[in-house]
């Protein structure tokens, strides 16, 4: 075996052994000297079991990962490592929170956090229902509903007296809500259209951002509505409307910009830029973007960049991590057997994931001349530290 698959294995032992020594080392001293009648500070082991059960929670959940780890490989298993770890920091807030204090009220609230742990894991799983045309979006919104439920349940139960002057809880709530309902509104793409197709890529991704923002309007149209209306009932209703109208018009401008926007055409205006001079190699970017758009090949595109890279000096490893999204792209796989329709519907959610990727790598050009090396796109493979 190669010596740095050995000493690989030999770091992966080590930590086999490591955290689970460590979690067995902190069973046997809280039971020893908290738990156990004759230990040390028996009399205060209620003040110390946020941080024994959490503790212990959260390395026992590290712990298992490791064992899964060592002993099982595969796509499949990292995938459960991912989400034990996920549980295990669930179940460690969770009890950090519940025995922190003994005020009912947080201990209500703090149940919350299972719930919206469920709610991450199954937006987790739903990365196993790609191929699945309805899967995907309907475990995605479900999660969705039920991390608002979840925050509107645990807000009631930490604050039973409603507040009259913030809605915290329910703007948060709706905000899950309209997302969900935006990732239903995404299966418009099972009608084959371009620009329905086109609208529910945009719908799918960013997800954060559009929490972010319809946080904000929902903030600005319940909480500050009501502080105007307070004092002039007519300027809170024009308020209303301008709020209404900004947020129609960002949505507008974004679908247009998303059903007209060629991604080749961007990702050239952009090598021009670093190239300072019209040289023809440029011309034929469409040919490359549009074979790997289409059909997945990635060897065209990547040559070509790698070669453009060369031809203005940038160093090897800035290119690859400039042209990673690329390089760890994988398509959502098909099924053996599938109905044509579904067939291809896979097919162009897999041309739109693909139009976003050259999109990450045009991001990642204009941040290259911008000098901004640390916040490229999709770099989870390839190491950023010092590599300019």
């Amino acid at each position: 075996m190669h010596p740095k698959g050995i000493q690989e294995k030999n770091n992966i032992f080590k930590e086999l052994l490591v955290y689970p020594l460590i979690f067995v080392a902190l069973v046997f001293l809280s039971w020893y000297y908290f738990l156990l009648p004759e230990g040390r500070w028996y009399h205060a082991k209620e003040q110390v079991y946020f941080l024994i059960f959490s503790v212990c929670a959260f390395f026992l959940a590290i712990s298992i990962k490791k064992i899964f780890v060592f002993f099982l490989k595969g796509k499949n298993a990292e995938f459960i490592e991912k989400l034990i770890v996920i549980l295990g920091t669930g179940v460690a807030l969770f009890l950090f929170f519940y025995y922190i204090s003994d005020y009912q009220n947080l201990k209500d609230a703090s149940i919350g956090i299972l719930f919206f742990t469920i709610a991450v894991i199954l937006h987790k799983i739903s990365e196993l229902y790609r191929s699945g045309i309805y899967s995907e979006s309907i475990i995605i919104a479900g999660s969705y509903i039920l991390a608002g439920v979840t925050v509107e349940i645990a807000y009631s139960s930490l604050w039973p007296e409603p507040d009259k002057e913030h809605s915290i809880n329910v703007i948060l709530m709706l905000s899950f809500i309209i997302l969900s309902v935006l990732q239903l509104i995404s299966l418009i793409d099972v009608t084959e259209k371009q620009s329905l197709i086109k609208i529910s890529s945009w719908l799918k991704r960013n997800h954060l951002l559009k929490f972010i923002i319809i946080s904000i309007a929902l903030f600005m149209l319940i909480d500050v509505r009501r502080v105007i209306l307070l004092k002039d009932v007519k300027t809170g209703w024009i308020f209303v409307f301008v709020v209404l109208l900004v947020v129609f018009i960002l949505l507008i401008a974004s679908i247009r910009r998303v059903i007209k926007e060629e991604p080749d055409v961007r990702l050239k205006k952009h090598l021009q830029r670093i190239t300072y001079d019209k040289i023809m190699d440029i011309s034929s970017i469409s040919k490359y973007v549009d074979d790997f758009v289409m059909t997945g090949r990635k060897s065209g595109l990547t040559s070509y960049l790698f070669y453009m890279a060369y031809r203005v000096e940038i160093p090897v490893v800035t290119a690859s991590r400039i042209i990673a999204p690329i390089l760890e792209h994988k398509d959502i796989e098909v099924t053996e057997i599938m109905s044509a329709k579904n067939y291809r519907v896979i097919e162009e959610r897999n041309k739109q994931n693909r139009i976003k990727v050259v999109k990450d790598v045009t991001d990642n050009l204009e941040l290259y001349g911008r000098g901004r090396y640390y916040e490229y796109r999709g770099n989870s493979a390839i190491n950023t530290k010092g590599n300019r």
